[in-house]
């Protein structure tokens, strides 16, 4: 099945010699087609779960969307076939990625990562923005029981209850909270900036070439609200195992490259952007509202740090872009008790920086040992 998927694209004589798994995943390898070409096969695996079956559809869909891009910023969908469970995609090869910049790299590196990463994000946002319908037919076909919004809008929905028991329960007002929740989803829907929205941009998810940067795993993928993924660059990263202080003035240029690629291509973000970044940082602390009840109780490890130091920062992040963007008032003034209750109660949680963007004296996060540079 494989090597007919091969021929399709290739043409006859096209042969696997080779294949390794990638990251140890099995489902995920790299095939050799000859000495210089090869390919990436995602499959999908029988017996494969709900969710598992979800991603790949939502993935093929996404992939085969981007496909039309003139300049890529995606893996090229080379052939798939879904019925199989069978994705062929473009074989960015080992190189360096964003979390490599940041967690073994120079700050001058992890400076001009940054920027080539929201680049990136930036033109696959402008241009999907032009494109409203496409991706929901591909989607109808090849995943028909996801929901085209992104996966935050229901993680928002289903977070919603435990975070205002969660607040409650620590004796912080919610009074008129739940309008300005319900506020969120306008915010961030009623903007105009919609478009193809990755959804785990993280830094292991964008490969940096000489070309610009690739970004890949769209499995948790939807249209909607852009400012979920470029939010990421001011939260930071709340999906991602590797987690550290992402500074504003780190950030700023990279926010700036972003929008710059929008304005190149006749979008220019008014100040209803600001509220739309801003929602988006609510939107993960509402999201992991279950998450708040239990670093009460412990600190359980996540990837680069624990979760305690990631809540205080994007509790941090979202009081100062509400304050900036006039908005929220009252998630503004509880994130902000929040935050100073949580403060207290943990006086020796440090929000550790990335080793490439540390200075001295400041701590910094450990680098898992199983992580492998340039993979």
């Amino acid at each position: 099945m494989i090597s007919a998927l091969l021929a399709q694209a290739w043409g006859p004589g096209s042969e696997i010699r080779g294949a390794a798994a990638i990251w140890d995943r099995r489902h995920v390898v790299r095939l050799q087609v000859s000495p210089d070409r090869s390919v990436v096969l995602k499959r999908l695996g029988q017996p494969a779960g709900e969710r598992r079956a979800r991603g790949f559809g939502v993935e093929l869909a996404a992939l085969e969307y981007l496909n039309a891009m003139p300049v890529p910023v995606a893996p090229r969908l080379v052939a798939a076939d879904a019925q199989a469970g069978l994705l062929l995609m473009e074989d960015l090869g080992p190189g360096p990625s964003l979390a490599d910049a940041l967690l073994t790299g120079t700050g001058e590196r992890a400076r001009a990562d940054l920027v080539s990463y929201a680049t990136a994000l930036g033109a696959m946002h402008a241009w999907s923005m032009r494109r409203p319908g496409e991706l929901a037919g591909l989607r109808a076909r090849y995943a028909p029981e996801a929901p085209l919004s992104p996966a935050w809008l229901g993680a928002l929905a289903r977070g919603r209850e435990a975070f205002v028991a969660a607040v409650a329960a620590l004796g912080l007002a919610v009074d008129g909270v739940g309008a300005e929740i319900d506020e969120l989803s306008f915010l961030l829907n009623g903007t105009g900036y919609l478009g193809l929205v990755h959804g785990d941009a993280c830094p292991d998810n964008v490969r940096l070439r000489a070309d610009g940067g690739r970004i890949f795993d769209f499995e948790t993928s939807g249209w909607g609200p852009v400012a979920l993924d470029a939010a990421y660059l001011l939260a930071p990263f709340p999906s991602c195992w590797c987690f550290a202080r992402l500074p504003a003035e780190v950030a700023a240029p990279a926010l700036d490259a972003y929008r710059a690629v929008l304005r190149a291509a006749g979008l220019e973000p008014g100040p209803d952007w600001d509220a739309a970044m801003t929602a988006a940082l609510a939107t993960w602390i509402i999201a992991r509202g279950p998450m708040i009840s239990e670093v009460l109780e412990a600190d359980p490890p996540w990837g680069t740090t624990t979760l305690r130091p990631r809540l205080l920062t994007w509790l941090r992040a979202f009081t100062v872009a509400a304050g900036q963007a006039g908005v929220l008032p009252l998630l503004r003034a509880l994130a902000g008790a929040l935050l100073e209750q949580l403060s207290s109660r943990w006086p020796q949680t440090a929000v550790p920086d990335y080793p490439a963007l540390a200075g001295p004296g400041s701590a910094r996060v450990e680098v898992p040992e199983w992580w492998q540079p340039g993979a």
